[in-house]
């Protein structure tokens, strides 16, 4: 039937999902939020929707906020720094009240935000603009997360839009869209739990492995603060490291409080103790077989001299004073406790010997025996550059050193596997 619009003024335009065809978007909404084929304008509400709770997720996963403070982010709260040793810094400016009142806190994050927050701003301003008069907001301040304002949507002029909108569990909202993760992807493996163990000790019997692992909201800033302490104790080379990864600042603010702003405090804290405790723990493993010096039992012996595998909090203290080291790298730990100018993050070529003419690997290094399947992949890359690489080049030279050292790290692991 042919609806005129005699009454309403409005024009009929035929079933919405030949508009989504006519606009390039039938296929990106029958891929998220589809269901029967038949596509319902409803179906872009829940795709925005869907947006907007991908978008928090980002917030969360690249800063220390908690779900409340990004949900109460407003639209122009991402700020870029333009520093000219270090590049551009991300930063999010949000309100916080929980430990301290601050209503323009500032929160590190990381360039990836970026393509979140325009997302979030896009979705918030068209939502304003079709806002219940009693809901408008001044569009230089709104929320980006708020109420469904769409035109089509029949809740717009319902309910106290004075209030915020509640927020969702993690678990809810990946429940509400199925398609978002999957789930076989999501369940927890045997690796996984002791991983899980090792930052959180008292983990609820709900994590087991097989299960699908609990998401909640919280973990994302749990989890942010156990991965920059995959950094260590802010090195060069780890400095380097959060470079590629996050930003120059993150380190900054954790490691050394070289900071010119100030920092949400929960966050810092946070971070801090649940450093000291992986830290304690990961030297607790240093004393099994599964790490070996390629110096020989003495040596392994000398660098583990103070570490007590069965007393947590002896190793807790240990690393806060910094009696001894335990920075993650490719092949394993490195154990120095002055910062290292040949890397070990991103270039093996010194830790294991490949670039020194006797090929001794570096005295503080211990090999991880569980790496052998890391190294296989990192000597295909090797070997990929290597034939592209043009001759007598540095970075030919580089490579060849690097393959070195993978080979020193096999010989040395297969032959205290046959001892």
């Amino acid at each position: 039937m042919q609806l005129s619009g005699t009454k309403t003024g409005l024009r009929f335009l035929g079933a919405f999902a030949d508009t989504a065809k006519r606009f390039g978007i039938f296929e990106l909404l029958e891929r998220w939020v589809g269901h029967s084929g038949d596509l319902q304008v409803r179906a872009l509400t829940s795709y925005l929707k869907l947006v907007n709770g991908v978008g928090l997720a980002y917030i969360l996963n690249f800063s220390l906020m908690r779900v409340e403070e990004a949900w109460n982010l407003r639209a122009g709260c991402l700020d870029i720094e333009h520093d000219k040793s270090f590049g551009d810094i991300f930063l999010l400016r949000g309100q916080t009240t929980k430990t301290l009142s601050d209503r323009d806190a500032i929160w590190v994050t990381s360039p990836s935000v970026a393509v979140a927050v325009k997302a979030m701003e896009v979705i918030s301003l068209f939502r304003s603009l079709h806002a219940p008069h009693e809901a408008e907001r001044v569009l230089a301040g709104r929320y980006l997360t708020d109420f469904s304002y769409e035109p089509w949507s029949s809740l717009r002029n319902k309910g106290n839009h004075s209030l915020r909108p509640s927020i969702h569990s993690y678990s809810d909202f990946l429940g509400r869209y199925g398609k978002l993760f999957d789930l076989e992807r999501l369940r927890i493996t045997t690796e996984d739990l002791e991983l899980a163990r090792l930052a959180t000790p008292s983990l609820p019997e709900e994590y087991q492995a097989g299960a699908v692992w609990p998401l909640a909201w919280h973990q994302l800033r749990r989890t942010g603060a156990v991965n920059m302490q995959a950094s260590g104790l802010v090195s060069d080379a780890s400095l380097q490291y959060q470079l590629k990864h996050v930003t120059r600042a993150m380190s900054l603010y954790y490691g050394q409080n070289h900071s010119r702003m100030r920092l949400e405090e929960k966050a810092h804290t946070l971070y801090v103790r649940t450093m000291y405790e992986t830290l304690g723990r990961e030297l607790q493993q240093l004393t099994s077989e599964r790490f070996i010096s390629p110096h020989g039992d003495k040596r392994k012996a000398e660098i583990v001299r103070l570490i007590s595998p069965e007393d947590a909090k002896k190793m807790i203290g240990l690393a806060k004073k910094g009696a001894v080291a335990c920075r993650p790298i490719i092949l394993g730990v490195c154990a120095s406790r002055e910062p290292c100018p040949y890397g070990g993050i991103d270039n093996i070529a010194h830790c294991g010997g490949g670039d020194s003419v006797d090929a001794k690997p570096c005295p503080d290094v211990l090999y991880d025996s569980e790496r052998l399947g890391t190294l296989d992949d990192l000597e295909h890359v090797l070997k990929e550059r290597l034939a592209t690489a043009q001759d007598g080049s540095p970075l030919m030279e580089s490579l060849m050193a690097q393959l070195r050292s993978v080979e020193s790290f096999r010989r040395v692991v297969r032959s205290a596997d046959g001892r």
